[in-house]
């Protein structure tokens, strides 16, 4: 029976892992550059002397890398990026002398906490908008766009790596007259859990290179892109990870002398420490306020441990003849471990995703709200267990035992894909672009505005009619207006720049639902009005 319950085990979380490995994943932003210069979109005058970027978070020093290409979609050779020595969160590439026309920059950082972020963006050089930067950075990222083919991979050796140390530190707790692993099987189970550490960190720390630098499996065991991510804090993080398995492994080795206390101590310590390189390498290191959220994190981390890790604990002793001394101090732990472990993930969560209200506008978010009430049924569950404890029916406490154990390798499993995600919802290029076709008289106007944020945005009027070609228009006359800040219309010079295509900047001072007009004179004594809205963020 025992072996059974642990084959369906073994499968199902190979199971998850399975489908880990196999679904799609993307890389996620979590540094959001806040600004730029040149600005995105924007034209200036002269030759600009650098690509200047600047985060909303610190990002790493390895791996930034700022590309350019002129109108030709040809590289510009510019100096090597650099990380700002005054603010870690400013990377930067000196640039030679421009020629007059449109370039795009395409750029890639690693953000703090260890995860790939990458952008492009337009600027002109010289007195006026040739209207053809956004077509040009369209055409440039069709040819540089590539998916990870590592991403899946990544997200299956966090979730072994999580498992591992829950089950570890699980197992741990079920301690028997002041003696830690009293029985072999919870030797055997924290051995093996420390087996899974070392392959999950491992993998993490072998793949991590590959992914930032956009490269695939022939990277893997590149000793140069492996000594760039040890220098980083994840890889940092990651070989201390490591010393401490083996630590762990020392110490199983003399689980018979787990009642001393300098073998208590060294545990403690070695355990704390293991937690530790979770959360400073992961999200709550790179958020606002960090040092009061990776102790948050570390709670969450511990309380899960002891309340996840322990449940497959149960199941290896669960033949014992301590059985059921095992479950009375399992109870014990979990009455407190558990509403620990919600409240600071739940806490955690919020801060990350910037409240309640953003909870659904990201795979983050979306993703915690599934954790959340996986771990409430599991709670419930619990609950319901430790009920039946006193009044009976140890077989039917040992089903729900093994119900709560399938749950929380889900719960795991959402906690490595979480690792993966960025709680900040980062605007593509898509998103901050607005376009509408519009018709009057037979005419039909293609309008078009980005970047639709607070901020410099040019604005395209493109003219035809149904069914082919036209006369020239003899002006395009825009407004936009903001009445729910009494901003009246505010005019766009717009210019022509090719057979009826005309093309201004605007200037955005605030975000809202700002009205766009546009007059269009097909021929004199003529006017079409075309109306819209535009919804601008800041």
């Amino acid at each position: 029976m025992r072996r059974r319950i642990i084959a369906s085990l073994v499968s199902f979380v190979a199971a998850i892992a399975c489908l880990l490995s196999i679904s799609p994943s993307s890389a996620s932003a979590h540094a959001i550059l806040d600004s730029s210069t040149p600005s995105p979109s924007s034209v200036v005058a002269d030759s600009p002397p650098e690509i200047r970027l600047d985060f909303n978070e610190d990002v790493e020093a390895n791996f930034g890398d700022i590309r350019l290409f002129d109108s030709k979609q040809r590289e510009v050779n510019i100096e090597k990026t650099v990380r700002s020595n005054s603010d870690i969160s400013i990377v930067s590439a000196q640039l030679p002398v421009l020629d007059d026309g449109v370039y795009v920059a395409v750029w890639r950082v690693v953000s703090a906490d260890g995860h790939p972020v990458n952008g492009a963006f337009p600027f002109e050089v010289g007195d006026a908008s040739s209207g053809n930067s956004n077509e040009l950075l369209q055409k440039i990222l069709l040819g540089l766009n590539k998916t990870s083919d590592l991403e899946s991979p990544m997200a299956l050796m966090r979730f072994i790596a999580f498992l591992g140390t829950m089950i570890l530190l699980g197992a741990a707790t079920l301690v028997r007259q002041g003696k830690y692993f009293p029985e072999r099987s919870l030797v055997r189970l924290a051995q093996y859990s420390t087996i899974a550490i070392a392959i999950g960190s491992l993998g993490v720390l072998l793949l991590q290179g590959p992914i930032v630098t956009g490269r695939s499996w022939g990277a893997v065991f590149d000793g140069a892109v492996l000594s760039d991510v040890v220098a980083t804090r994840l890889g940092v993080a990651i070989l201390l990870r490591l010393l401490l398995v083996v630590v762990w492994g020392g110490l199983l080795l003399f689980a018979a002398s787990s009642s001393h206390r300098q073998w208590k101590l060294t545990a403690v310590i070695t355990s704390v420490l293991l937690v530790a390189t979770f959360s400073f390498s992961g999200h709550p290191s790179a958020a606002p306020n960090s040092l009061l959220f990776i102790p948050v994190d570390m709670a969450h981390f511990v309380s899960l441990s002891m309340w996840v890790g322990a449940i497959f604990a149960l199941l290896a002793v669960s033949r014992t003849e301590h059985a059921q001394e095992y479950v009375q101090r399992f109870s014990r732990i979990a009455t407190f471990a558990m509403p620990v472990a919600v409240v600071t993930g739940v806490i955690q969560g919020l801060h990350l995703v910037g409240g309640v209200s953003a909870m659904t506008k990201s795979d983050y978010g979306r993703l915690l709200i599934v954790k959340t009430i996986l771990a409430l049924i599991v709670v419930g569950l619990g609950t319901r267990a430790r009920r039946r404890l006193h009044s009976v029916e140890p077989k039917s406490v040992g089903r729900t035992i093994r119900l709560e154990a399938l749950i929380v390798i889900l719960v795991v499993a959402c906690t490595a894909l979480l690792v993966g995600k960025s709680p900040v919802v980062a605007d593509s290029f898509d998103d901050l672009t607005f376009s509408a076709s519009l018709v009057q008289a037979n005419v039909v106007g293609d309008f078009s505005v980005l970047p639709t944020k607070v901020g410099a945005a040019e604005v395209h009027a493109i003219m035809s009619p149904p069914g082919g070609a036209m006369s020239p228009v003899v002006n395009v006359v825009v407004t936009f207006a903001l009445p729910s800040r009494d901003i009246p219309a505010i005019p766009v010079v717009m210019s022509s720049v090719g057979p009826n295509h005309w093309v201004g900047v605007v200037q955005f001072p605030y975000e809202g639902k700002w009205q766009m007009e546009i007059r269009v004179s097909p021929k004199k004594n003529e006017t079409l009005l075309y109306k819209s809205e535009v919804d601008v963020i800041d």
